[in-house]
């Protein structure tokens, strides 16, 4: 017996590193809808099980929005890890820029915007001290002077932390779905071009086939809806019952125009506190791409359109887009399972629209269940999702029941009004054991029970504190006030010799030999250590 074999097998554990997706007998699946959620579900599908027919059915008479799209990082390893996207084309053809996090002109009158970004930090003793949590790491330093985590060298040369430092991307909606439509292609995925007007059900209530405006049936055995606000099959042909979070949630438009941001393109997605509502700008390299999100019960459009161009200038053409907040209650039903606003949408105040896509279309790889009467499968997909955005809407409730920055009437209605919901159980645990996210519940990363959520006790300590809600406990800081300065003064030392994108991107071919393609060979990046 050799001894050594034996002990390296017993304690050979590499299996569970791997992922495999489970078989299904639904190995026909029909698409409806492009865009970034009709492709992006068609690639995931794809690259898990290479054997199932996936086709799409797209109408190209139907316009892209075309609007910036603020990411979270869940992208970066989606995209490039698992769908195998390679980052040098991807930046070259879709010109991305880069967001460390989100600029929030928000909470009390006369105080600065404060910083929401993905990084650890002292939050609670930059509160304590200063009354704002202002820098509290060196993202938030890196956002306030507008760079990014690359330090300028001189002679040429540089130096990058993006591989310990958690970013996402800022896309052009456009870009990014002419680039995902010729890797769709590239897979061989039939696209159909086609206007759908029908969906033929079976007595038992199953979708059979869609019928087209000239004629074509189209058969599947599983449908996957991707036709946006419509929700076309869950919504329209099933009949899924609809749950309205408008008691927390009450903007129910947007207008969308862009302005030039004469090169200086910030690395944060900023929101900006408006009379009925708020607005959000996503900078891009060219320009910057907005978008007031506002209630229609306190302010026409006229009005929204008047207050825009007093707060940002005169704008050259605009897109008004209604929409409702809420989700479907189930996202799979039938044979049929809805990604993206076919099954949900929240105002994007925290940028979850592609974050949402990503985790509904990877929870669909995982539990994908063996055929129609695997109810476990079934059931389990429903939970988990619906438990994601009824998460989503208690967190974006917080925005609203505690920004004092305007007295206008929807501000003062959403302070006295809004529902939290489960979030009140939080913010109450936040006043009695603030921080959230430090370690005295026994773990490392903060109160346990928010850890598997998509915001967890850092997302509330850093909303929360970032709005100046001081808590009921007042904890003891965990270090002194002179550490703090110092800490500080060596994000500031290290932000002035920071590259800002614009500089970074001037020379780009040096920016793609030097910084973007080393970053994603690097084995101990954030990005390769993340799992999607």
């Amino acid at each position: 017996m050799d001894l050594n074999q034996v002990v390296d097998t017993a304690f050979n554990l590499d299996y569970l590193g791997t992922e495999e997706f489970p078989a299904t007998e639904l190995n026909d699946i029909l698409i409806l809808g492009g865009g970034t959620a009709g492709y992006l579900s068609a690639l995931a599908l794809k690259k898990a099980r290479p054997q199932l027919k996936i086709r799409i059915v797209e109408s190209s008479k139907i316009p892209v929005i075309g609007v910036g799209e603020s990411t979270t990082t869940e992208i970066v390893p989606f995209l490039h890890n698992f769908l195998g996207f390679d980052p040098v084309e991807f930046f070259n053809e879709v010109k991305p820029t880069l967001k460390l996090g989100i600029k929030f002109d928000w909470g009390n009158k006369n105080t600065p915007a404060f910083n929401f970004n993905f990084f650890a930090g002292h939050l609670w003793e930059n509160l304590y001290y200063k009354k704002h949590t202002g820098s509290f790491n060196w993202p938030s330093d890196l956002m306030y002077k507008e760079k990014i985590p690359v330090i300028n060298l001189g002679s040429g040369s540089s130096h990058s932390f993006l591989n310990s430092i958690p970013f996402s991307y800022h896309l052009d909606n456009k870009s990014l779905i002419q680039y995902l439509n010729q890797k769709v292609k590239e897979q061989g995925i039939e696209i159909i071009d086609a206007q759908v007007e029908s969906a033929v059900l079976s007595p038992e209530g199953l979708v059979e086939s869609l019928k087209t405006d000239s004629g074509e049936t189209i058969e599947a055995k599983f449908f996957v809806d991707c036709s946006g606000f419509k929700s076309f099959l869950l919504g329209n042909s099933l009949n899924e019952s609809f749950i309205d979070f408008s008691d927390s949630l009450k903007c129910d438009h947007a207008i969308t125009f862009n302005v030039s941001n004469d090169k200086n393109i910030s690395p944060y997605t900023e929101a900006i506190t408006m009379n009925a509502g708020w607005c959000w700008r996503i900078p891009m390299r060219e320009e910057d791409h907005l978008g007031y999100v506002y209630s229609s019960e306190y302010i026409t459009e006229e009005e929204a359109l008047s207050e825009i161009r007093t707060k940002f200038g005169e704008i050259k053409s605009y897109k008004k887009i209604p929409f409702r907040s809420g989700r479907y209650e189930k996202a799979f039903s039938k044979n049929v399972f809805a990604v993206g606003n076919s099954y949900a949408f929240i105002e994007p105040l925290e940028s979850t629209a592609i974050q949402t896509l990503i985790q509904s279309i990877m929870l669909l790889n995982r539990l994908f269940p063996k055929n129609l009467e695997d109810s476990s499968s079934i059931e389990s997909l429903n939970k988990e999702i619906s438990e994601n955005w009824d998460s989503f809407k208690a967190f974006l409730a917080i925005h609203y029941k505690y920004n004092n920055k305007l007295d206008t009437k929807f501000w003062q209605d959403a302070r006295e009004k809004v529902q939290l919901d489960r979030a009140e159980k939080i913010v109450k645990l936040y006043h009695n054991k603030a921080p959230l996210s430090y370690s005295h519940f026994g773990n490392s990363s903060g109160f346990s029970a928010l850890e598997d959520l998509v915001f967890n006790s850092y997302s509330y300590d850093s909303l929360l504190m970032g709005q100046e809600l001081f808590p009921d406990n007042k904890p003891t800081p965990r270090f002194s006030e002179e550490e703090l300065d110092f800490r500080i003064s060596n994000y500031t030392n290290l932000s002035e010799i920071s590259f800002s994108q614009y500089d970074a991107f001037k020379d780009p071919d040096s920016f793609i030999q030097n910084v973007w393609a080393p970053l994603f060979e690097e084995q101990d990046s954030w990005i390769n250590e993340t799992l999607v």
